[in-house]
């Protein structure tokens, strides 16, 4: 196969659907940080689940320009959060560069991966290598230098998938909270499925079974699964050669022998060494093959199914969390001019938003963001002529600005509130009789004198900053920072908020979580009001998950 087509391109990237959701829980389990917050694999399962809905659309599927445009616009309506919206961005500049093309070739398909990295780069302000990001940069560079010369698109796809892999392994050198966490960067991982299920289509698997994958419980996606791993110990060995000039005989004779014994397969010369990544159900086979050509130096084996079996142990709270009816719902308020849309994880938050004139909410937050789509159709829900959104989350302000660059027949303000807790001061601030800039400035000034802070808990045990977390400790940041840990919630939280308080706030709101009582909330708050007699208490029902406590000072 030397060239692909239009209907080539359909089927491929529905098999990469189909590969990234079966894999989703895994994805979300890399998150960096051991909080019930991990999202990227249900981010990046949006967009793609979103641009196979458009391409089934798609009236003419031997037509390249269609298909393209309906990949990329359906990635970018379905995009959520940071991971997904660059996602999107990757096959924008994928996309661009092959739509007039009748068919195409590995040159072309080098060429399109050189334009994604460069409209994936350029859309977000200051990139991190560690990335997703790194992974389509090198992607690039290394199909260029290694891959030009093949014109077999068999060929090229598995080499391509194979050293996909092998910078999803190198993106913790590049980041030190991924080394801390152990843990693979969780959006180049996902990328890496994406590239695996073309890889599979190209190479003749184009079954696909999306909608059963996608309406699956949590259940049966774990089967699907753990079915799919036909080899089920992941086998790496660093062997230090006696002879350093092997040749390329026994290295392709050594390449045979791991084929036969498994996939997923990367050998490695350099130097003194040799390196192998293989999945096989025979790891000893490997080390014995591997030592009649030296020393072992190092070796590891993990197995895949116990791993698998552990990462989606827990399933995302995305689709267990209760939707109201006054979700998505257009407010009566008096705001003439500003049309406001925020974000809320729950019912107590929405409620306390819509008293302070929110015109609009829509359901997100951790593990459920909401998509450009999402922002979209509230956009035009809205009478207003005038836009203000208030994400409340880092990881939905890149979708939103999103939203605000697509949006022609209405001015759009994005503040980049990254708490709820600042939403809600942004609301305090709120002047619907202001132009654009004079109320960013306010709404600015006002959530710079907000210190938001979080209570969750480690879903897994771990490491941040030199701290050693355990499995359910509570955890308590101040922004992003985590200030303290451990098993008693109360303790924990007294001890940041007295540190904080001694500071000089005066003002302490409570936003107490769904899953502990009021009376939770007011022990705390009654102790810290008899040592700091000046401070003033508000407490309410946020009823948002896996944050027990959300807390402002000022």
């Amino acid at each position: 196969m030397k060239e692909l087509h239009a209907k080539d391109f359909y089927i491929a990237f529905k098999k990469a659907a189909e590969t990234l959701i079966v894999k989703k829980d895994e994805i979300n389990a890399l998150n960096v940080f051991p909080v019930p917050d991990g999202d990227t694999g249900s981010n990046m399962s949006s967009g793609m689940l979103e641009a196979c809905e458009w391409l089934d659309k798609t009236k003419n599927k031997n037509k390249m320009k269609d298909i393209m445009k309906n990949m990329r616009d359906g990635l970018l309506m379905g995009a959520r959060g940071n991971s997904g919206v660059i996602l999107s961005q990757i096959f924008r500049g994928f996309t661009e560069t092959l739509e007039d093309k009748e068919v195409v070739t590995t040159k072309d398909f080098i060429e399109a991966l050189k334009k994604a990295k460069e409209v994936a780069y350029h859309a977000v302000i200051k990139p991190v290598e560690g990335t997703m990001l790194t992974l389509i940069r090198k992607l690039a560079e290394r199909a260029e230098e290694e891959l030009s010369d093949i014109e077999d698109f068999e060929e090229f796809i598995n080499r391509l998938y194979e050293i996909s892999e092998e910078i999803v392994e190198e993106t913790p050198k590049y980041l030190k909270k991924l080394r801390e966490a152990n843990v693979v960067d969780a959006g180049a991982k996902g990328l890496s499925y994406i590239i695996k299920g073309f890889r599979d289509a190209i190479n003749g698997d184009t079954e696909v079974d999306l909608k059963n994958i996608e309406s699956a419980s949590a259940e049966e996606i774990k089967e699907i699964a753990y079915e799919e791993i036909k080899f089920q110990y992941c086998t790496e060995c660093v062997l230090k050669l006696n002879d350093p000039d092997i040749s390329k005989e026994e290295l392709d004779k050594i390449r045979a022998f791991l084929e036969e014994l498994g996939d997923s397969i990367v050998l490695v010369h350099q130097g003194d060494f040799l390196k192998t990544h293989v999945h096989t159900n025979h790891p000893g086979k490997v080390f014995e093959e591997f030592l009649l050509y030296g020393e072992l130096y190092k070796v590891k084996v993990d197995n895949m199914k116990v791993q698998h079996e552990h990462v989606t142990e827990t399933y995302t709270a995305e689709n267990t969390t209760d939707n109201t009816e006054e979700q998505n719902e257009v407010f009566e308020t008096n705001n003439e001019n500003w049309g406001i849309i925020t974000v809320s994880p729950g019912d107590g938050l929405t409620q306390i938003f819509k008293s302070l004139g929110v015109d609009m909410v829509i359901f997100g937050g951790q593990t459920m963001n909401p998509s450009v789509k999402d922002f979209m159709e509230a956009i035009e829900k809205l009478p207003q002529k005038k836009i203000l959104i208030l994400p409340n989350n880092p990881n939905i302000i890149l979708t939103a600005e999103k939203v605000a660059d697509m949006v022609e027949d209405k001015e759009v303000l994005v503040v980049k509130t990254k708490y709820i807790q600042e939403g809600v001061a942004a609301m305090l601030a709120f002047d619907d009789t202001m132009e654009k800039d004079e109320l960013k400035e306010a709404i600015e000034s006002e959530i710079s004198a907000v210190v938001p802070i979080q209570v969750t808990y480690a879903v897994r045990d771990s490491e941040i900053a030199g701290e050693s977390i355990k499995k359910d400790e509570y955890l308590v940041f101040v922004g992003k920072e985590l200030k303290a840990h451990g098993f008693d919630l109360n303790e924990a939280v007294l001890k940041v908020l007295r540190e904080k308080l001694a500071e000089g706030f005066e003002i302490m709101t409570i936003f107490y979580g769904q899953d502990i009582e009021q009376k939770t909330a007011e022990l705390i708050a009654n102790e810290l009001m008899e040592e700091f007699s000046d401070l003033e208490v508000e407490i309410h029902n946020g009823g948002q998950p896996h944050y027990p406590l959300l807390i402002s000072l000022e």
